[in-house]
């Protein structure tokens, strides 16, 4: 008897079936890869540690996390690249033979990593922020700064897939990465400031030069994903050749267009009247709080609050019929025109610690800045100048050194930018031993004759120094001989 068995016969699948499996697959493989897991990691960790002495703006948090993205870019770059060249290590290639798609459709499969390395730089986005908290950046949120974060990992994974197809051997992959950064790292030297090629071609946008400086932060992410295109149609090459070409064409057009769009769009100088209309008093955010007026820059507001905390205690010990100095934000550029002629203001910057030290040594600058623009020893006029004054034997720099030990005690702080001698500070010792409401109500009464740095405000209550003989304005302006080293006597 003759038995005859029919093979039972099962059609090939479909080319997009088995790149849907495969991809797939690869999925399962990148949640297991310790270069991704590495870089993810190592990303948020240096995006905290970067954020964590300064309160976050958001410029700067889009700096340190898009700085950190280029290291996850780095270890997707490593994993596709192993994955990639999985065909052509230990004896693949026989049985990958046998396998129903062909190297072209493995290569397609590879670009699921890319959008994985996208949903990956928007967790560690979403991580760095929620890391941050109770804090959270202030100033002017832009979305095409923030969604770099998502590009810069994609275009790591892509160009990991495409070294991977022409260069499978494990090393490559490492020497990449080794190529990439020295690339960024002569982009970072040959860059001149902000309109030079160089600093559009740097794959993170560079941080403004001022508050109120525009940036093509949209031009700057099609460039991006102009290069995230061109690693892409690399990988679809051998499969679609007619649509890849055209891809990589349109790729190139808009990504040099971008560059070219960009360093024309920010010229070589700064438009200093762009800046300073941006900080103009009208365009601040001002709110009066116990008898103080705070103005911060456009989405500063959330500062006023640590300001208070320095500036009440120090406005606690003025007298009622005394002027309260303005607190303004400014950023680096400044026209030294207060915001009400006449009345007495102090200066903050765009920066604030965030944390410990940090956040103590911000407090105590402002306490130190409001008490001298109290008495009249620091205005809106000397901003930006660093050269010290001389205010000896002024009545009110006793004054200012007695209100800084009330408002700080035990922390031995100084009159910023002021000289003075020794009777100055026995003289603030000297009112530091009365009882607190005694020098609070001669304060109330003799606070015009103490402003008057010529004038002996302070007879009354024991002080005996001299204030200076010749009349301030003569010796406030010095000379070519001390210029750069004083300013002559405090006006």
């Amino acid at each position: 008897m003759t038995v005859t068995m029919d093979r039972p016969t099962h059609p090939a699948p479909a080319a997009s079936v088995a790149t849907m499996a495969l991809a797939r697959a690869e999925t399962r493989r990148m949640w297991h890869s310790p270069y991704y897991w590495i870089g993810l990691f190592l990303s948020v960790a240096l995006t905290l540690v970067w954020s964590w002495t300064r309160m976050p703006t958001w410029e700067t948090f889009h700096e340190n996390v898009g700085m950190a993205s280029l290291i996850l870019g780095a270890g997707l770059l490593l994993a596709t690249h192993l994955a990639a060249g999985r065909d052509h290590r230990a004896g693949a290639e026989e049985s990958i033979r046998t396998m129903p798609a062909g190297p072209s459709r493995r290569s397609l499969a590879l670009l699921v990593t890319v959008p994985i390395a996208a949903v990956t730089g928007a967790i560690v986005y979403a991580i760095s922020l929620l890391l941050l908290l109770p804090t959270w950046p202030v100033g002017r949120f832009n979305l095409w700064a923030a969604l770099v974060v998502l590009v810069i990992p994609a275009i790591g994974a892509a160009v990991g897939v495409a070294v991977g197809r022409l260069l499978p051997h494990i090393a490559a992959g490492s020497l990449t990465v080794v190529a990439l950064i020295a690339a960024i790292f002569v982009l970072l030297i040959v860059g001149q400031g902000p309109g030079g090629v160089a600093d559009a071609l740097f794959p993170i946008p560079l941080m403004v030069w001022d508050f109120g400086t525009s940036y093509p932060f949209g031009w700057h992410l099609l460039y991006l994903l102009g290069l995230l295109t061109l690693a892409v149609a690399a990988v679809c090459r051998p499969a679609v050749p007619k649509t890849s070409a055209v891809v990589a064409v349109v790729a190139v057009l808009a990504a040099g267009l971008s560059v070219h769009r960009e360093a024309a769009a920010t010229p070589d100088f700064i438009e200093t009247e762009e800046v300073l209309q941006a900080i103009a008093p009208d365009k601040l955010d001002c709110r009066t709080e116990q008898g103080v007026r705070y103005c911060a820059l456009p989405g500063y507001g959330g500062w006023i609050e640590h300001w208070r905390e320095a500036v009440e205690p120090v406005a606690a010990l003025l007298p009622a019929n005394a002027d309260r100095p303005s607190v303004r934000q400014i950023a680096d550029m400044f026209d030294q025109k207060p915001m009400t002629p006449g009345y007495p203001e102090m200066i903050v910057g765009d920066t604030w610690g965030r944390i410990g030290g940090w956040a103590e040594d911000s407090k105590e600058r402002v306490v130190r800045d409001y008490v001298a623009a109290s008495v009249g020893l620091l205005r809106v006029e000397d901003t930006g100048v660093w050269d010290s004054c001389d205010a000896t034997g002024q009545h009110r720099v006793v004054v200012a050194m007695w209100m800084l030990a009330q408002a700080a005690p035990g922390k031995n702080l100084t009159v910023p930018r002021v000289r003075h001698s020794q009777a100055e500070v026995d003289a603030a010792e000297m009112l530091l031993a009365k009882p607190r409401e005694e020098v609070l109500g001669y304060l109330a009464e003799h606070w015009s004759e103490i402003l008057d740095l010529s004038a002996t405000g302070l007879a009354g209550i024991g002080v005996t120094i001299t204030p200076p003989s010749a009349p301030a304005g003569a010796q406030t302006v010095p000379d070519s001989a001390t210029a750069g080293r004083d300013r002559g006597v405090c006006p």
